[in-house]
């Protein structure tokens, strides 16, 4: 997968690319799983705040029914399995598997995987506003760290949305409250995101229901 490849994946973390299954199909490892490559080559220390993610769909809703296994050359397949919201369980191929000849084998209906970049943080109905700020740096500085010369060009990552947990406020430094705005999301639905440039003086984010995970992306682009 190229750089710019890589870009496309993260920085629409919110409704990221997907790679498409046909019935009875074999992919090279690297190309089924998004991203997967470049993020693992990031030393440890320059991702520890966020982390990658898959989820199989099907006509943009969430399977349980994927059937998928990986296949490594003089080794035993591995099965892919999935949680019934479509989120794989397995546990992801390393970096070794993905550059030694390794392959998803594909069965049954089709399907697509795709990528969500997520906060390291765990999912909270109150989360400090700096933590959630230190994961966006992160995340932008490990893309630009892939990128290059091309860092420069690429959009940043400047929001964090939190599917499920309905609504919220971020405090400010005053005590006042301020409103988290909402996006229609797709794959996800209505959901609340929080901007750290766009709420200064921020100092934690309050929401109505802990979220499922905590996703990492761009400014919402309204159609």
């Amino acid at each position: 997968m190229r750089r710019r490849d890589l870009i496309a994946v993260i920085a629409a973390a919110a409704a990221a690319p997907a790679t498409v299954f046909a019935d009875d199909q074999r992919v090279a490892l690297a190309k089924a799983f998004p991203m997967l490559e470049q993020y693992l080559a990031v030393p440890p220390g320059e991702r520890s705040r966020f982390y990658l993610a898959y989820r199989a769909t099907r006509d943009r809703r969430p399977v349980s029914d994927a059937r998928a296994a990986i296949v490594s050359p003089g080794a035993a397949a591995v099965p892919l399995s999935f949680d019934r919201a479509g989120f794989l369980t397995t546990r992801l191929p390393s970096l070794t598997q993905l550059k030694g000849g390794a392959q998803l084998v594909t069965t049954g209906a089709p399907f697509k995987l795709a990528a969500e970049a997520r906060c390291a943080i765990p999912p909270s109905t109150h989360i400090a506003a700096a933590e959630l700020a230190a994961a966006l740096a992160q995340a932008n500085a490990a893309v630009a760290k892939v990128a290059g010369p091309m860092a420069a060009l690429i959009p940043k990552l400047t929001a964090v949305f939190f599917p499920d947990a309905g609504g919220g406020h971020a405090v400010l430094a005053s005590g006042r409250q301020a409103p988290l705005p909402m996006f229609d999301a797709p794959t996800v639905g209505p959901v609340a995101y929080f901007e750290p440039a766009r709420t200064a003086g921020a100092t934690a984010v309050v929401l109505a229901k802990a979220p499922s995970r905590m996703l990492l992306g761009g400014h919402p682009k309204r159609t």
